[in-house]
């Protein structure tokens, strides 16, 4: 079919983890930022008339038909790649990436810096491994950007943790049924008495045990791009490990330049590792739910027929997180003031100087004499292409100033907070259920840091609302006066009664504004106490 060849030109992350892909024939594919939906746009017929609408295409994404399967599987490859959680679709997952998994405890150890047994990649990279060897790590011979690959469970229905029992009853029943070959640790009679013996939820958790265990309980390896710059909590220790081994590497290479008299000591001489934090164990990303249950908050970004034809170097308006274009990746790292980093592909990097938006610097490792010489660049003074160079710096520099000129024009043209994604509304509807189960069970000391934080964002809101209502209550002979103005101007003052405000009402009104807090008191305590 026309969609699944044409050609990627551009691959767009936006800010709420929701995709967009664009093909050589004009086609477009959109995803939703949870990645259980998509929208395509096919490419305009040539023959047809010039207000006739693009044929859209609507599906969920384990449901789609192998016509879309490519392109689906590239998108989400691009997804994954970049977003905050992966979603790992059964359907559209080969067989030889699946493996039976073995535990549904997320987290992972790392060796201590003493005990650190790092690998050197063929390009130079830095390579750090979990003690169990489901997470790796790679820092870039750059130092600048590092990728991480764990092994992360598929997707799984909202209900799956509900449906089958407790997570330590699932952890029972997975060792009980997965061996590291794959196949099943018990017999077949064993399974029709295990399941005879189970009565409640532990009868639910254990009946699913009548299909081969390799086909319920599976994992695949999931590569992901990171920025040193930004670096979540999950990775800070791993990178703090690569990084110190990656300068022992540096220092040691500089020391040998040094040593045959053909490099002048530089800044770069003087690098001290920062210390490795203390704290070795991580949780690895979990991947989001099959199914979405806000589907109504995915929004598609939908052509106008009557609009200009927009140019294929056309950019988004739209706040990105990550662009690919040419074999070239641009990531936006947002904040205070955002900066652009391009990755070409070589190991290098190239990053905007913050406030000094038109001056770039070029991190250029290279792999025989182990140095990371630093080239800085201006807009006005960009180097020509030279014939068989594999990229164009002129031409990447160019496009990352306009894409993050873009960004922050989008950024400032948001007067209004953005319509929230279906992800954040996602968190916020499984919130009160989830808050129930804990203040119910025995929770562990995590689930009551997240009972916490979910209440104290219930306080703030409760907060706010009683700093308007005192605003209100401190300034009513202000607007009482200015009511009285507006009557007395007014030719129909006299049919209008004013409603009286006195100290019974203002009581009240306090009242119920002591009794919230009470409330609100009691949550928090049965939650920290339990």
């Amino acid at each position: 079919m026309m969609e699944t060849n044409a050609n990627v030109t551009l691959m767009v992350l936006y800010e709420d983890e929701s995709v967009e892909v664009r093909y050589g024939n004009g086609a477009e594919l959109q995803l939703s930022p949870c990645g259980c939906e998509f929208l395509l746009l096919k490419a305009a017929d040539p023959r047809g008339h010039p207000l006739q609408p693009t044929e859209r295409v609507r599906q969920r994404t384990r449901f789609t038909v192998s016509t879309y399967k490519e392109c689906l599987v590239a998108a989400l490859a691009f997804r994954n790649k970049y977003s905050t959680r992966p979603y790992l679709v059964d359907e559209l997952i080969p067989a030889d990436q699946k493996q039976p998994f073995f535990s549904i405890d997320s987290e992972v150890q790392w060796p201590q810096v003493s005990h650190c047994d790092s690998e050197l990649g063929p390009e130079g990279e830095i390579i750090i491994r979990s003690k169990d060897g489901r997470a790796e790590l790679m820092l870039s011979p750059s130092g600048e950007d590092f990728t991480v690959k764990f092994k992360c469970t598929l997707s799984q229905a909202r209900n799956w943790h509900h449906h089958n029992g407790s997570p330590n009853t699932q952890h029972q029943a997975v060792n009980n049924v997965a061996s590291p070959g794959g196949g099943s640790g018990i017999s077949d009679d064993s399974k029709e008495s295990y399941q005879a013996q189970g009565n409640g939820s532990n009868k639910r958790s254990v009946t699913i045990l009548s299909t081969k265990p390799e086909e319920v309980f599976q994992s695949t390896t999931v590569v992901q791009h990171h920025s040193c710059c930004a670096v979540s909590t999950t990775w800070s220790y791993p990178l703090s490990l690569a990084q110190h081994q990656w300068t022992h590497t540096i220092d040691t290479a500089l020391e040998h330049v040094q040593a045959n008299g053909s490099r002048t000591p530089t800044q770069e001489d003087g690098r001290v590792s920062e210390k490795v934090p203390e704290e070795r164990k991580s949780h690895l990303p979990q991947a989001l739910p099959l199914s979405c249950p806000t589907p109504h908050w995915h929004r598609w970004k939908l052509k106008d027929p009557l609009a200009k034809k927009e140019h294929s170097d056309d950019l988004p308006t739209e706040l990105v997180k990550v662009m690919w274009c040419q074999g070239v990746t641009y990531r936006i790292l947002c904040g205070a003031v955002s900066v652009i980093e391009v990755s070409p592909g070589d190991g290098s990097l190239i990053r905007s100087n913050g406030v000094l938006d038109s001056y770039f610097t070029h991190y250029k490792p290279e792999l025989q004499s182990g140095e990371v010489k630093e080239v800085t660049y201006h807009l006005n003074s960009l180097p020509p292409d030279v014939p068989g160079q594999p990229y164009s710096v002129y031409s990447i520099v160019n496009r990352a100033s306009r894409i993050l000129m873009c960004h922050n024009q989008a950024k400032q043209s948001l007067k209004l907070p953005a319509s929230p994604s279906c992800l954040v509304e996602a968190s916020r509807f499984t919130e009160p259920k989830i808050s129930e189960e804990l203040l119910s069970s025995v929770p562990s000391v995590k689930q009551q840091i997240n009972v916490v934080q979910s209440r104290s964002d219930l306080v703030a809101d409760e907060l706010e609302k009683i700093k308007r209502f005192n605003f209100l209550l401190e300034n009513s002979h202000l607007l009482r006066g200015d009511r009285s103005c507006r009557e007395l101007d007014s030719s129909s003052a006299e049919d209008v009664t004013p409603v009286p405000v006195n100290e019974n009402c203002i009581a009240e009104a306090l009242q119920r504004t002591s009794k919230t807090i009470q409330d609100i008191d009691a949550l928090i305590s049965a939650a920290t106490l339990t």
